[in-house]
């Protein structure tokens, strides 16, 4: 017997028990897909008493459907328009940024409906890109750059508003079979380089926004589910990924996703206190 045939042989019995097991782990994952929203207590009062305005595609809207099924759950009544014009209740006014994979207009043109009045009287403006802006590509350093940027400038041409970083929404990363034969080969699984770029620019996001108590960590929440953390190793940094459980697509937010991460947004809302945070 050679070498050769010995290493197909081992290949395929590894393949056999890679499919076995992935079959089992999707058992599991079916028996404890249960929302950690279901029993969660949150602080509506506060929520409504802020004006927000949000920029963002649809990942955003992702949320913001997310909002609504957890207040029509509570029974409480909150104000969600799209609208580029000033608020005029408390609530949360939204409206569609720039074109997905343009990660530039969407910085441009968010910082052009802001100056003409959309956060007039608003507490807070947040504007969130999506995966689609990052590709294995895309200078993600440069993005972030950009990003903070045109927020900083806002900030310190509205001081009256807070301006709250958003990073970016993340992707499934290939699994099973597939992917162990491509690490075998030296390839990347699908969405590992993607999500590479994403961690690069929500790094640096925290590295700005963090300690100043100005970061939605968007990414952070769809990386943790069911008491679990996914992550995945590309080019020896540890890097996010979307949690199987949350999508059905591999990228937007299906309810589960939708009502986890809503709960994580109406809590920061809540709790953020503008006078408590650095500028």
């Amino acid at each position: 017997m050679t070498i050769k045939i010995v290493r197909r042989e081992w290949l395929l019995v590894a393949l056999t028990m890679l499919l076995l097991l992935g079959c089992e782990q999707s058992k599991q994952e079916k028996k404890s897909m249960i929302s950690t929203t279901q029993n969660e207590t949150l602080d509506w009062r506060a929520f409504e008493q802020k004006k927000v305005v949000f920029g963002h595609q649809s990942v955003g809207n992702n949320i913001l459907n997310g909002i609504k099924r957890l207040a029509d759950r509570d029974g409480v009544k909150i104000n969600i328009h799209e609208q580029r014009s000033p608020p005029t209740m408390n609530g949360i006014s939204h409206f569609p940024i720039g074109g997905n994979g343009d990660s530039l207009s969407k910085i441009q043109d968010f910082a052009a409906a802001i100056d003409a009045g959309a956060a007039q009287g608003a507490d807070i403006a947040m504007m969130k890109l999506c995966y689609v802006d990052f590709d294995t590509t895309t200078d993600a350093k440069k993005v972030a750059d950009e990003y903070i940027a045109s927020m900083e400038y806002l900030s310190q041409k509205y001081p009256n508003t807070s301006f709250i970083a958003v990073t970016s929404p993340l992707l499934v990363t290939q699994s099973g079979p597939k992917a162990w034969i491509k690490k075998i080969i030296g390839k990347q699984p699908s969405g590992y380089l993607d999500n590479l770029r994403r961690w690069e620019f929500n790094s640096r996001l925290r590295e700005r926004y963090v300690t100043a108590g100005r970061l939605f960590d968007l990414a952070q929440v769809e990386a943790q589910s069911n008491g679990k953390t996914c992550r995945v190793v590309v080019d020896g940094q540890e890097v996010e990924a979307l949690c199987t459980e949350l999508t059905n697509d591999g990228g937007h937010l299906n309810e589960l996703g939708q009502e986890l991460v809503a709960a994580a947004f109406i809590s920061f809302i809540s709790s953020f206190n503008d006078k408590q945070v650095a500028r």
